[in-house]
């Protein structure tokens, strides 16, 4: 989800996560809505319907396609104790609830009478068991660079774990705060898009299960280019538009991500100064490179139109 267009509005109305035009719910809650992930546990309060009437609902949220192909808003509660999943045996639901897997592929028949794959997970936040068809999910182009293979992108849909040439290792979880796991605590996730490739920065992802210990990565050459390119794609969203609330936020978190790098003493001389934090400014139009030549915006604003991280 990418703009307020493609959010089932009159559904978080009624649900008092929208009053008055304005989210009543924080702004990385609402960023993850429009990315399509899962929010952390929100509160939801004064809830009426016919003969029910709630005071306070602790839940996660996410929009999903309804049956009408249109985007409508998920609801999943906090319950106090896990919920069975009718496709899962005892040993199977104890072995996600205890983290010794991280998911398990299943069969079903759907009601049409046709057999279906799903991938289920146990959300340990709402104590209930997600699920999610592998064909519904769009898998990165390339991930720190480096472009994936159809194997590995099948890998990725159907929630297994990915290798990369250098050691990374990531795997899908839609119930995760991030909608992925890795060996390491940062991943720029690429998308082809209108011809051209768009990049996502994403830090702060929780460790794999199933690993006795973090075993995080050093940072990866991949990485470190892929961030510079993030960097450039910031820029000229800033350029397009310097009160971009999405684009300045993004920038932030390219700033904390530069400031972990520069001051990791595993890195050369060279890597630690050129992602020396000093060197990012509040961007103008004379900090991008559209800025410093005019010409090139008009080259790349078409195909960035629609490329946001």
């Amino acid at each position: 989800m990418k703009n307020l267009s493609a959010l089932p509005m009159r559904d978080l109305e009624i649900f008092g996560i929208v009053k008055d035009g304005n989210f009543t719910i924080p702004e990385k809650e609402v960023h993850a809505l429009k990315n399509g992930k899962m929010t952390d546990i929100v509160e939801l309060k004064d809830l009426k319907g016919k003969d029910v009437q709630i005071d306070k609902l602790p839940a996660r949220l996410s929009i999903v396609r309804g049956e009408d192909g249109n985007p409508s808003l998920r609801i999943d509660p906090v319950y106090r104790e896990a919920k069975p999943h009718p496709d899962l045996s005892e040993s199977e639901r104890n072995q996600l609830v205890k983290k010794e897997l991280a998911n398990l592929k299943k069969s079903y028949v759907d009601k049409d009478g046709n057999i279906q794959s799903q991938v289920v997970e146990y959300d340990h936040r709402t104590k209930q068991f997600l699920s999610y068809n592998p064909r519904d999910i769009k898998a990165p182009h390339q991930v720190n660079g480096e472009e994936l293979s159809p194997q590995q992108k099948k890998k990725y849909k159907e929630g297994d774990t990915v290798t990369l040439e250098d050691g990374t290792e990531f795997q899908l979880s839609p119930s995760s705060p991030k909608g992925i796991r890795s060996n390491n605590k940062g991943l720029v996730l690429s998308v082809m898009l209108d011809g051209g490739l768009s990049y996502l920065l994403i830090t702060g992802i929780e460790k794999m299960l199933g690993k006795k210990s973090w075993e995080e990565k050093a940072y990866t050459e991949g990485y470190l280019q892929a961030v510079k390119e993030v960097e450039k794609q910031v820029e000229r969203r800033i350029f397009r538009n310097p009160k971009d609330k999405d684009a300045v936020r993004d920038l932030n978190n390219i700033k904390e991500e530069h400031s972990k790098i520069s001051a990791d003493t595993n890195l050369s001389k060279e890597v630690m100064d050129d992602f020396d934090i000093n060197k990012i400014k509040r961007l103008n139009s004379n900090d991008t490179e559209e800025g410093r030549d005019p010409r090139k915006r008009n080259s790349e604003q078409e195909n960035d139109q629609e490329r946001d991280i």
